[in-house]
């Protein structure tokens, strides 16, 4: 509290006799300052002061610059490929290079964005929009932004600013070329419709044929199988017929006339043209 007390006495007693000569200077969060004394060669310092408050002689200044990210957007009225007119509206994000702040005010001055990035910038988004054909640039803008943004680092390579980033924010597309190809992708869209539909046929035609083969198959497989169980089977019947034609012989089947406790016997004598012989062939009186 001492050490306050003594400094605002002193600071009063200095305001007295120099007649409000002493000023303060406040340098804001974001930005750097250099000073500029009067009396002094070279009058700039090369000293860089952060942000705060500092007293100086009212004849001195004190040199602020925002060095924070900023933002510029610019509308640019482009010549696409195709000989299209497309004004479009496009950003970049800048800085003046902190550690250089001195060279930026010797070799530039506060005006920096203005004096040397938007020539070379609005010059760039012209160049790269002409390499593209109109119904191109909505796909291409990644590629466009790239493509500035590299050349502008290149064309500033020597100058003490930063580049950050570059954005095309919006394009204004011809309305009777907008029109026109909203009608051509409707066109479009329909006939893929049409083409899917017939596709979608075509399988459902295709999965009846083969649905319709896989049961003519199955039933021929069947017929087949039946007509060769019949094969079969008489083949079989007409094996079992032939082994036993075999063993039907005449003198089996005399055997098997004899045999059997209750079979009847006819004798019927022939001769021998194998007639039956008639012994008695006179009526009984």
């Amino acid at each position: 509290m001492i050490s306050i007390q003594r400094g605002l006495a002193l600071f009063a007693s200095m305001t007295t006799l120099t007649g409000c000569a002493v000023l303060g200077t406040t340098i804001d969060p974001g930005e750097l300052g250099l000073k500029y004394i009067i009396l002094d060669e070279p009058g700039l310092q090369s000293k860089v002061y952060s942000e705060g408050f500092y007293f100086q002689w009212a004849w001195n200044d004190m040199i602020s610059y925002d060095v924070t990210w900023q933002s510029r957007s610019e509308r640019v009225d482009t010549l696409t490929a195709d000989d299209l007119h497309v004004p479009i509206n496009a950003s970049v994000t800048f800085r003046a290079r902190p550690t250089e702040l001195h060279a930026v005010h010797t070799r530039i001055g506060p005006m920096y964005y203005e004096d040397v990035i938007q020539p070379v910038f609005s010059t760039l988004v012209r160049s790269a929009f002409a390499n593209y054909n109109h119904n191109d640039l909505a796909r291409k803008s990644p590629e466009i932004e790239n493509f500035v943004l590299a050349r502008l680092r290149e064309n500033l390579s020597d100058k003490p600013l930063d580049i950050d980033q570059v954005s095309i924010k919006h394009i204004v597309f011809d309305p009777n070329v907008t029109r026109s190809i909203s009608t051509k992708l409707v066109k479009q869209q329909e006939s893929e419709q049409k083409r899917y539909e017939l596709d979608i046929a075509k399988e459902d035609a295709e999965i009846a044929r083969t649905a319709a083969k896989g049961r003519g198959d199955a039933e021929r497989i069947e017929a087949e199988g039946q007509a060769q169980a019949i094969i079969t089977l008489g083949d079989a019947q007409a094996q079992a017929q032939a082994a036993i034609a075999k063993t039907l012989t005449k003198s089996y089947l005399q055997y098997k006339a004899f045999d059997g406790d209750a079979t009847t016997y006819y004798f019927v004598p022939t001769g021998k043209d194998a007639l039956p012989v008639i012994v008695n062939a006179e009526p009984r009186r």
